[in-house]
């Protein structure tokens, strides 16, 4: 894709904001809630790669920094790597790692040369701190916030979404059949409320234009309430669309709106167009494993730049829609347990809970090496 000047400089700065914000939430579950669990934070860190800016606080000792890549981000936590890599260094005060041996103090009576190969034994105070000494749940629930506070920012922000387009809400029960010669008329019936298609079940138009769009392009299985009766209606036939080599079904027919928006209709059609986002990630996973959509259907960070910028120039609420989907995608992939990334180390966690002991720490690198 070629971009004008202007265009391509929009796209990077709105890159930026989107990953940077993303990014930003994400690592402050983790902070947070290392925090609330005692761990001593060394670093909370935007972008990757040298760093911009750099504030300690002289209350906490902790470094707020921002870096030149912006992509990515971390909280870096004192024993992160385990204990042997706090205490064998000779690292800088001021240096984002686990190599931080200036927090080991000399025994009682000793002291320590410079140079000494020896390193000083830590504060038994400062030890407790220390990431890899605390429990196996603790350390469950600082690897989860960072997924879980994606999740909760995407549908914190499809409650924006729902009651900015509060007019547009729509239900499951069929209005009308506006197309001449609709295929899915041969089975549905005006008044009819669709409760499930193929093998999933809907609550409102949101999730009903999904499904379809999703399972409809081939004839699919569809439940309705009818006269108060639930019927099962057999491969039923939806209009078919190609984009991109891909079929989807079309819905060839209108909804009622819903009549009754209050502050339950506005949380409900939240919740369940969440749940349909969280849906969409796994389905385009599968989609990709049994190739359904092709490699060409990926998008690397130029695809998602430049499908940002063309939401900003259509409407805001493209461009809140596209966030809420960033958000949920990257706390539903980080939960994955794919070793490196948060899902894996949960899986680790997992994995020490059951064995009531932990891995040995050459057996997680190896691991880890493997998912990199």
């Amino acid at each position: 894709m070629i971009f004008e000047s202007e265009d391509y400089f929009l796209s990077i700065i709105l890159a930026i904001l989107f990953f940077g914000f993303l990014v930003f939430v994400h690592e402050l579950g983790h902070f947070v809630v290392a925090r609330l669990c005692g761990v001593k934070v060394l670093e909370f860190a935007i972008g990757m790669g040298p760093k911009l800016i750099s504030i300690r606080s002289k209350k906490s000792g902790i470094v707020y920094s921002i870096r030149l890549i912006p992509m990515g981000g971390f909280v870096n936590m004192l024993g992160e790597n385990g204990m042997e890599a706090v205490q064998g260094s000779s690292e800088a005060a001021d240096q984002p790692t686990d190599d931080l041996s200036y927090f080991a103090t000399p025994a009682s009576g000793e002291s320590r040369e410079e140079g000494s190969a020896e390193p000083a034994p830590m504060d038994p105070e400062l030890a407790k701190q220390a990431y890899c000494n605390q429990s196996v749940w603790k350390r469950i629930l600082i690897s989860v916030a960072g997924p879980v506070m994606n999740l909760v920012l995407g549908f914190v922000l499809m409650i924006v979404l729902v009651l900015l387009t509060k007019d547009s809400l729509g239900t499951t029960v069929v209005a009308d059949f506006p197309e001449q010669g609709s295929t899915s008329h041969v089975q549905l019936q005006v008044g009819d409320q669709i409760v499930k298609v193929g093998d999933s079940s809907v609550h409102t138009l949101y999730e009903l234009a999904y499904e379809i769009s999703e399972q409809g392009y081939r004839p699919v299985d569809v439940v309705v309430l009818r006269e108060g009766e639930r019927v099962t209606l057999k491969e039923v036939a939806f209009p078919v669309a190609v984009d991109g080599g891909t079929a989807f079904g079309k819905m060839d027919f209108r909804v009622l709106g819903d009549a009754d928006v209050n502050f339950g209709t506005i949380v409900k059609h939240s919740f369940w167009r969440s749940v349909t986002c969280v849906k969409m990630v796994y389905d385009s996973l599968e989609g990709f494993f049994t190739k359904r959509y092709g490699v060409e259907s990926v998008s690397g960070p130029i695809g998602i730049t430049s499908v940002i910028t063309e939401a900003a120039k259509t409407s805001h609420i493209n461009l809140l829609h596209l966030l809420i989907l960033i958000s949920i995608n990257l706390g539903i992939m980080n939960l994955l347990p794919i070793p490196a990334l948060d899902g894996g180390h949960l899986l680790l966690y997992v994995i020490e809970v059951i064995r009531g002991k932990r891995l040995k720490p050459e057996v997680e690198g190896i691991i880890n090496f493997v998912g990199l």
